[in-house]
């Protein structure tokens, strides 16, 4: 037998010193993209497209239009998603095509988006459907928005609606998007429709949004026995600079809870089948005082972000889904995306995203399935078209799909269901620094 070199580094007995083997996610894990209707499908007629129109309110000063036409659309757009091995898809109703007019349904909009959700059971999808994702119709609107008593109702007689029209093809229920950011961004830092600067109005709707979560929760439950319904929530990975003073502790604790847990505590943990995890934002306190703090904006240290300015942090996955774990339920990454041009930056941030899911699930997190966003290019809200989210790249003058390469990276992973450590190399590259392909 050949006698070892003197010169060889020891090895551990019982261990790898670096392991090459491919990160496994659990079998039945759910690999797809998400979408939102007012964002994708075009022609709609909604309190936003209203807003659109009053000039100063989108930056790139456009309007959602035509959108990326995917009511039109949507076989071509499905098909692609079975080819990159999608098993999973995250997509929303539009309420205002639905019930354009008070208590009057419209039989065609509820006919076409069954036929869409059929459509991707026939492409072996596992369906999430969103009942409310920022849009309100504009009767509803008109009669004071979540701000009004009678908006919990109102929401209830759309779900009661719907439901028995769309429960064969809905797998998970998402009742509510968001419902944090829909309430600040409206009615605290006043960006979006109605644009209300109200501390108590942001209370108001807060709570109603969590009582018509509750509503709908029990009105599914009651009409499908085995139906799974919660909400997708945007969760901050937060840090301070100063972790270890207490005063700067506590800010952590309370910015956590008013924006991570609030909505919960109000629409109750029972009525929660599983939580969706949104994630974008890495906040880092910077220290400003006993009674108030501010944030570090990360492009004044530099660091990388996408083309909004969002900090680049996929590390901040792994703590937003560790705390949203101690709800006791199944999770899903329902959104995690990026906008950028660079999609070489898109595909390391889709490696460093997942390498730190598979991270949360081996920590113990009950992590189900991931949803990247967003399928196709999208309306970025009142961003407009210029922010570019989509693994698949739309040319909105002619609607043209390109995937773009993190789509088929993100294709290969699903297939293989893991990272194999020849993707990393996307993590060791800077965004200027292409490694190879997966087209």
């Amino acid at each position: 037998m050949r006698k070892k070199s003197s010169t060889s580094s020891p090895v551990c007995a019982t261990c790898k010193i670096h392991d090459h083997d491919t990160l496994h996610f659990p079998s039945g894990f759910l690999w797809g993209a998400a979408t939102s209707s007012h964002q994708v499908e075009g022609g709609n007629e909604n309190e936003w497209s209203a807003w659109e129109r009053e000039p100063g309110n989108i930056l790139d000063g456009t309007e959602s239009g035509d959108a990326a036409d995917q009511w039109n659309r949507y076989e071509s757009d499905f098909d692609l998603a079975q080819k990159l091995g999608h098993t999973m898809h995250r997509l929303s109703v539009e309420w205002s095509r639905i019930e354009p007019e008070p208590g009057q349904f419209d039989e065609e909009a509820i006919a076409h988006y069954r036929d869409m959700l059929h459509a991707l059971k026939d492409r072996g999808m596992t369906v999430m459907l969103t009942l409310h994702h920022f849009t309100n119709p504009i009767w509803f609107a008109n009669m004071g928005g979540w701000e009004s008593r009678k908006s919990v109702a109102l929401f209830e007689r759309f779900v009661r609606r719907i439901i028995p029209e769309f429960r064969e093809y809905v797998d998970l229920w998402c009742t509510i998007n968001e419902p944090n950011v829909y309430a600040s961004n409206s009615f605290l830092r006043g960006e979006w429709p109605p644009q209300r600067k109200s501390v108590w109005a942001y209370y108001r709707v807060t709570r109603h949004l969590a009582r018509a979560h509750r509503r709908a929760y029990k009105l599914i439950h009651a009409q499908i026995d085995d139906a799974k319904v919660g909400i997708a929530q945007n969760v901050f990975s937060i840090e301070s600079y100063q972790w270890w003073e207490f005063d700067d502790y506590i800010k952590m604790r309370l910015l956590n809870y008013f924006w991570n847990h609030h909505f919960f505590s109000l629409a109750g943990r029972r009525y929660q089948d599983y939580i969706g995890v949104n994630y974008y934002f890495h906040v880092r306190i910077r220290k400003s005082g006993i009674f108030s703090f501010r944030t570090m904006d990360s492009r004044e240290e530099h660091r990388e972000g996408s083309d909004l300015g969002w900090e680049l942090y996929p590390n901040g996955l792994f703590q937003s889904i560790m705390n949203m774990r101690q709800y006791g339920v199944p999770i899903y990454v329902t959104e995690n995306g990026l906008a950028a041009v660079n999609d070489h930056r898109r595909s390391r941030f889709m490696v460093g995203s997942l390498k730190e899911t598979y991270h949360a699930i081996r920590a113990g997190a009950d992590v189900r399935g991931y949803c990247y966003w967003s399928l196709i290019d999208n309306f970025e809200w009142n961003k407009g078209f210029a922010p570019r989210f989509g693994m698949i790249e739309v040319d909105y003058k002619t609607q043209k799909r390109t995937p773009r390469n993190s789509a088929f990276l993100f294709a290969h992973i699903a297939k293989m269901n893991g990272i194999s450590h020849d993707m990393f190399r996307y993590l060791g590259h800077s965004a200027h620094e292409e490694p190879e392909t997966y087209v």
